[in-house]
C-alpha cells in the first residue's frame, strides 16, 4: 500500500529551482524519486549487502528502460537546460544516428555517453531501483536471468507511493488517470503510459 509522505525522503530530495518553476512536474518528480531512493536505502538495509554497482559500471544501461511520459520530459529539459554545450551537442549527434534504429531495445540508453549518464539526477525509477549485489555485470550479462537472487527486491510501497506523488502532472494528458487511484487502478494507469526509453522519440523531441 503506499505511504503517507515519509519525512526522511527530503534527505534525497534533489532540487533544481529554475527547472521546477520552468516546467510544471519536474517537482513532483523529484519529489517522487526521493521517496524512491529512500525506498533503495531501506531495501538495501533489509538485505543487509553491499552494492557491486560502481561509477563506470554501466551494463544496466545496455537494456530496456521502463520510462513514464514525466520522466521522458523530465529527461528532456534536464539535458537541455544542464549539460554543457558540448556534452549536449554530443548527444543530439548520438540521438540523430540512434533514431536509425529506435525499434531495437538491445541498444545502450541514449543519455549514456562515454559510460557515464549524462542526466543522473533525473534518471528514472528503474535506473534508481536496478542494483546488483555480490559482484558487478559482465560485459553482455542480464543478471535478472544470470542471477536474479543478486538483483535488489525494491520496497513497492515507496515506489508506489513516489509514483502517486506524479498524478497531479497526468491530469492534464490523455489517457487521464483516476481521480481518486486504488492501489490497483494507479498500478494500472502506470503500466498504460510507460515505455521504453530507447523507443522514444528523442530526436524529434530535441529538435522541437
Amino acid at each position: 500500500m503506499p505511504l503517507a509522505w515519509p519525512a526522511e525522503a527530503r534527505l534525497f530530495r534533489h532540487t533544481d529551482s529554475w527547472l521546477e518553476r520552468r516546467y510544471p512536474g519536474v517537482g513532483l518528480l523529484l519529489d517522487a524519486y526521493a521517496v524512491v531512493d529512500l525506498g533503495v536505502k531501506k531495501a538495501v538495509a533489509r538485505d543487509g549487502r553491499v552494492a557491486a554497482c560502481h561509477t563506470g559500471c554501466d551494463q544496466c544501461c545496455k537494456q530496456p528502460i521502463p520510462v513514464t511520459p514525466l520522466e521522458v520530459q523530465a529527461l528532456h529539459s534536464y539535458a537541455r537546460h544542464r549539460l554543457p554545450q558540448g556534452s549536449l551537442a554530443a548527444l543530439v549527434h548520438r540521438l540523430a544516428a540512434f533514431q536509425g534504429n529506435k525499434k531495437d531495445m538491445t541498444l545502450s540508453c541514449p543519455f549514456l555517453l562515454n559510460g557515464s549518464c549524462l542526466v543522473y539526477p533525473v534518471r528514472p525509477v528503474a535506473c534508481r531501483q536496478y542494483m546488483v549485489f555480490d559482484r558487478a555485470c559482465a560485459q553482455g550479462e542480464d543478471a535478472s536471468s544470470t542471477r536474479p537472487a543478486d538483483l535488489l527486491t525494491p520496497l513497492y510501497d515507496y515506489m508506489l507511493t513516489g509514483l502517486l506523488r506524479t498524478l497531479p502532472w497526468y491530469a492534464g494528458h490523455e489517457p487521464c488517470p483516476p481521480e481518486h487511484p486504488t492501489e490497483e487502478n494507479a498500478r494500472e494507469f502506470f503500466l498504460s503510459v510507460t515505455t521504453v526509453i530507447q523507443l522514444v522519440a528523442w530526436n524529434r523531441i530535441f529538435q522541437a
